[in-house]
C-alpha cells in the first residue's frame, strides 16, 4: 500500500536548478583544486598564494592614491569656491554690435547679421517691448514686440532679411549688414499702451 502511495506523480523526484548552481559547483571545483594543489604541489601553491597576496596589496594602495588624489582635488575646488563666487559676465547689446562688427570686418556676414539681431532684441528688452529669451526665434520676437505701427514693420522687415541671409541662404555681404545694423542701432518706440 506504501508503494503505491510513494508512485503517485506528486512523490516523483525531480533535481533542483537553480540558477546559481553552477557557480557553486565551479566554486566547488576550484576548492578542491586548490586542496590538491596544496598537497601535490605546494611550492606552486606558495606561489600562486604570493601572487594573488601581490594583487591584493596593489589593488588596494592604487584605491587609497586615488582616494587621496580625490580629496586633494575636492579640497581644491573648494578654496578657490571660499574665495568668491564667479563672476558672471553679462553680454548686452553693446557687446552684440561689437562681435557683429568683429565677424562682418572677417567676411562673416551671415554672423554678422546673427549678433546685430541679438543686439536689437537685447536693446529692445531694455525698452520693454520684448522679452529676451535664449529659445525664442526672431519670429516670434516680431510677433510679441509691443513697438509703434512703423517700427513693428521695421522690425518684421529686418526678420525678413535675417531670414533670407542666414537661413534662406540669399545674397548676404556688407550692404545687408550695414542695413540691419542700422535698425539695430536706429531709435525705436514703445507702443502707447
Amino acid at each position: 500500500m506504501l508503494d503505491t502511495v510513494f508512485a503517485a506523480p506528486a512523490y516523483t523526484w525531480v533535481g533542483e536548478n537553480h540558477p546559481l548552481l553552477a557557480v557553486r559547483n565551479w566554486w566547488d571545483r576550484l576548492g578542491d583544486w586548490l586542496a590538491t594543489t596544496r598537497v601535490d604541489h605546494p611550492a606552486v601553491f606558495q606561489a600562486m598564494i604570493l601572487a594573488l597576496t601581490t594583487v591584493l596589496v596593489a589593488i588596494v594602495v592604487h584605491a587609497g592614491y586615488v582616494f587621496l588624489r580625490t580629496l586633494r582635488a575636492a579640497s581644491r575646488r573648494e578654496g578657490v569656491a571660499v574665495a568668491g563666487p564667479p563672476v558672471a559676465f553679462r553680454r548686452d547689446a553693446g557687446w552684440f554690435l561689437q562681435a557683429a562688427d568683429d565677424a562682418a570686418a572677417a567676411g562673416r556676414y551671415r554672423e554678422a547679421l546673427s549678433l546685430a539681431f541679438e543686439a536689437l532684441i537685447f536693446r529692445l528688452d531694455a525698452l520693454g517691448s520684448v522679452r529676451w529669451g535664449p529659445g525664442k526665434t526672431a519670429r516670434e520676437y516680431a510677433q510679441e514686440a509691443r513697438l509703434a505701427a512703423a517700427d513693428r514693420q521695421r522690425l518684421g522687415g529686418a526678420v525678413g532679411t535675417l531670414y533670407q541671409c542666414v537661413y534662406g541662404r540669399a545674397a548676404c555681404g556688407p550692404a545687408e549688414f550695414r542695413a540691419l545694423r542700422g535698425v539695430a542701432t536706429g531709435e525705436w518706440h514703445a507702443a502707447a499702451d
